[in-house]
């Protein structure tokens, strides 16, 4: 076959512009926070927090009530940060510090009532419970427990 029949068609090639395709800006993630009153006076579990319940008790076993108290949610887009409003003035600032990674799991970092700043990457589907240093006038012992959900793929 003639080489010429190539030219025309690697002359196209040679001057046609690269086209890149545009890179998506990383999705909002979808934070929920629960926030949990613990008792050292009341022995009712809400069955919610029942796993919870055991996990804390671990660690402190005259936590004995656990108070499901209420649930946030918010969807906050990477690098972006949002101050959650607790109970009794106390707030939780997050910020997504980095988006969905190969493993699925996303960069974090909390500020809960009463600790300093944390930094962790969590799973998909997962809480993460803290324990905070913080009581109410009735005694009860303020937790949070955060999920971050990248893994949807969808939208908020």
């Amino acid at each position: 076959m003639n080489r010429l029949f190539y030219l025309p068609a690697l002359l196209l090639l040679a001057f046609t512009p690269m086209v890149r395709a545009a890179e998506e800006p990383p999705m909002p993630i979808r934070v929920t926070v629960v926030v949990v009153l613990a008792s050292r006076t009341n022995t009712t579990i809400n069955e919610k927090l029942t796993v919870l319940a055991l996990e804390v008790q671990k660690r402190d076993e005259t936590l004995t009530g656990f108070k499901l108290e209420t649930v946030l949610q918010k969807s906050i887009p990477v690098g972006e940060s949002h101050t959650f409003a607790l109970l009794d003035k106390q707030q939780l600032t997050l910020t997504i510090e980095k988006p969905k990674d190969k493993a699925g799991r996303v960069g974090l970092k909390i500020k809960p009532p009463g600790l300093d700043e944390i930094c962790y990457t969590c799973a998909c589907d997962k809480f993460f419970p803290i324990v905070t240093p913080y009581k109410t006038k009735a005694g009860d012992v303020l937790i949070i427990a955060i999920m971050a959900k990248p893994c949807t793929g969808k939208g908020p």
